[in-house]
């Protein structure tokens, strides 16, 4: 008992001091991630052994308590999402890449498993204790989740065996049996509850309950995925080893996993688990194929998204025939027509479908769609609803065919067809009111303009009252227009001026953005900026010089050649340029400075600048501003209460810089 007393006031000590440091001081000392895991540990030490409570404990002050709605907790290991295929061709394509990394003349083994339809979680265990589980959440924070996750019959509270890791991440799905969902829903339509739309949807409620006594009655299970040792394990050499590991620790791994050395194994394994799916007491949504050895999982690595040694080979999912009753074609930003289906709603795989995307002109030749048809509706990879087929004997003699529009449904002038991309377009731009008023929202949107305050809802309200009818009106409102707008008083009003007259001040690449020209996102404006420098040269580009830039081409070129052979578009650009005050993105005595060219990354809240702000200031420098750090992150500015990022930056050895030191360099630079 004393030492356990011991364990309680260290623990005690160490967060009260990091509290001072992150309270009072402002000087953060520790991540997030490794604080809430110390306050779990007291927290659960202390739910131990109740005679230890203290009135001044940290676990006893408003909002330290872990119990509270769900708290999110930083991963320690972010939690990526995997890539997709859902054929063979998808797979082999996978299978030539980790070969071609690989150059090795022996076999590649991969391990194949399931692909349960649950809820990813991550378990951390110390010295063989589970003291804290989270939701996958965004990948790098989740939901903690661990008092509802210990109610789990499958989930060992203490792992048995021998050479047990000091701390160790175990990863996997929690799921619900099909039998007992059809029992919680038989007990729910009696009881006339939540009635869950399936198996998934009830463990992810089921997971979510703040009363965990809830959550111990909803019948949850387990299987294990993944696992990370914090401290690097010599012993273990394949993926496979450490799953067996995993059982024999009283971990539960599904049974049907596989080794497999060739894509005719896999793809016997993939048809097999198939035609077995509906007989498995669980969803399974296709198999998981992982690369086996540890060594080449390290060597190949991740991307910002996926594991690269990873793919999900998913099956086609069910299907289900409904009536289609109307094709709406829709006006995009830029111009593109969509067609969507509209049809009598149908549930598939428990979810309720309304609409479906006819995607562009060849679907609707593929599938010859006449009004009133029937059609076999699915949902791509469990997720994208998608017209398949027509059944065409149910069809009705007098059916009028589906034809897509020579006219924009909107603005009524001819449509463009572009062959090379397969779309339809309306190039009015600014003259189509559908394109209008979607390029007003994005012209003011975060990463172009950033008008905080001026947001979709206000905008609408603006061309109601027709107070604005161009780009350029924006810039001439008064507050009182504003303030004749429902539910706009005094302040607000005069925000929103405020923010207008600030959006005034722009970058070049932000500028270039901002005018919504097709196919041209952030990444290509900074290029564009980049290698022009002045405004006028970027206007006055020809298709060759365009095409020649690294990153752009023939496509995206002749977006933009073309965008700027509107004599609409070009006066609206030249009126913008005389109102707004463009900073270059950099001049030329920047390709000196130590930011040029450097691969960025941000993490963290800072005192002296906004994200946008601080991003901005960098891209001015010649930098390239990325969300993910990889193995070409060339530099991390971290400030107070970073987060995972730090850990994989240092991890992978990358230069890392406070706040303080990023000041000192911008002063340098500049």
């Amino acid at each position: 008992m004393k030492k356990i007393k011991h364990k309680i006031n260290k623990l005690r000590k160490a967060i009260l001091k990091y509290d001072y440091f992150y309270h009072t001081l402002d000087q953060p000392i520790v991540s997030d991630a490794e604080y809430d895991y110390l306050l779990n540990q007291l927290y659960n030490l202390e739910l131990k052994h109740k005679q230890f409570i203290t009135f001044d404990s940290p676990t006893q002050k408003v909002g330290a308590n872990v119990l509270n709605k769900f708290k999110k907790v930083a991963h320690f290991f972010p939690m990526l999402s995997l890539e997709n295929t859902f054929d063979l061709n998808g797979y082999l394509k996978f299978e030539n890449r980790i070969q071609k990394k690989c150059i090795i003349n022996s076999t590649i083994n991969f391990c194949c498993e399931l692909k349960i339809d649950g809820v990813a979680v991550s378990l951390i265990y110390e010295e063989g204790n589970l003291i804290r589980a989270a939701t996958r959440g965004d990948g790098f924070f989740g939901e903690n989740i661990t008092e509802n996750v210990k109610t789990i019959k499958s989930i060992p509270l203490k792992l048995n065996g021998f050479n047990i890791p000091k701390r160790l991440e175990i990863r996997g799905e929690v799921f619900m049996l099909k039998s007992d969902f059809f029992e919680l829903n038989t007990q729910s339509d009696t009881g006339k509850k939540k009635f869950f739309s399936n198996p998934r949807n009830a463990a992810s409620g089921s997971l979510r309950q703040i009363d965990s006594k809830i959550t111990a009655q909803r019948k949850l299970m387990f299987f294990c995925h993944g696992f990370n040792f914090f401290k690097e394990i010599d012993i273990f050499k394949t993926h496979y080893d450490v799953l067996m590991q995993l059982k024999s620790w009283g971990i539960p791994v599904n049974k049907e996993t596989l080794i497999c050395s060739n894509h005719l194994e896999i793809l016997n394994y993939y048809r097999k688990c198939e035609k077995n799916r509906a007989s498995f007491d669980f969803d399974i949504d296709g198999i998981v194929i992982k690369l086996n050895s540890l060594d080449l999982q390290k060597k190949i690595g991740c991307n910002s998204k996926s594991p690269r040694w990873a793919i999900a080979f998913k099956f086609f999912s069910k299907e289900a025939i409904t009536k289609l009753y109307d094709v709406k074609f829709e006006v995009g930003r830029t111009g593109i027509i969509t067609p969507v289906a509209y049809f009598n709603p149908v549930y598939i795989s428990g979810v309720l479908i309304k609409k479906a995307s006819l995607y562009n002109h060849s679907e609707i030749n593929r599938l010859n769609l006449h009004f009133n048809d029937y059609i076999v509706i699915k949902r791509s990879g469990d997720v994208i609803p998608k017209v398949i087929s027509v059944i065409i004997k149910k069809r009705s003699e007098n059916a009028k065919k589906v034809f897509f529009p020579i006219y924009c449904p909107v603005c009524n002038s001819e449509l463009f067809s572009n062959k090379e991309e397969k779309i339809i377009r309306c190039l009015s731009g600014l003259i189509c009111d559908a394109q209008k008023k979607k390029l007003f929202y994005h012209f003011f949107s975060k990463n172009a303009l950033d008008a905080n305050g001026l947001g979709p809802k206000v905008i609408d309200k603006l061309i109601q009252k027709k107070f604005v009818l161009n780009l350029i009106d924006f810039f001439y409102l008064k507050k009182e227009q504003i303030k004749n707008l429902s539910n706009i008083g005094e302040k607000k009003s005069v925000k929103i001026i405020e923010t207008i007259v600030k959006s005034k001040k722009t970058t070049m690449n932000r500028f270039i953005y901002s005018l919504g020209i097709f196919s041209v996102g952030e990444m290509i404006s900074q290029k564009l900026s980049n290698y022009f420098i002045c405004l006028d040269n970027f206007i006055n580009a020809s298709r060759k010089e365009l095409q020649s830039i690294d990153g752009i081409g023939k496509v995206v070129a002749n977006n933009i050649f073309n965008y700027f052979s509107i004599s609409e578009n070009r006066k609206l650009v030249d009126k913008l340029i005389e109102i707004l005050d463009i900073i270059p993105y950099h001049d030329t005595s920047c390709k000196k400075n130590n930011i040029f060219n450097k691969n960025i990354v941000i993490t963290g809240k800072f005192k002296e600048f906004s994200r946008i702000k601080l991003k901005q200031i960098l891209t001015t420098l010649g930098a390239r501003i990325s969300n993910k750090i990889s193995k070409k992150t060339d530099l991390l500015i971290f400030g107070k209460k970073f987060g995972s990022k730090f850990f994989e930056a240092n991890k992978l050895n990358i230069k890392m810089i406070s706040e303080e030191e990023l000041n000192s360099l911008i002063k340098k630079e500049r």
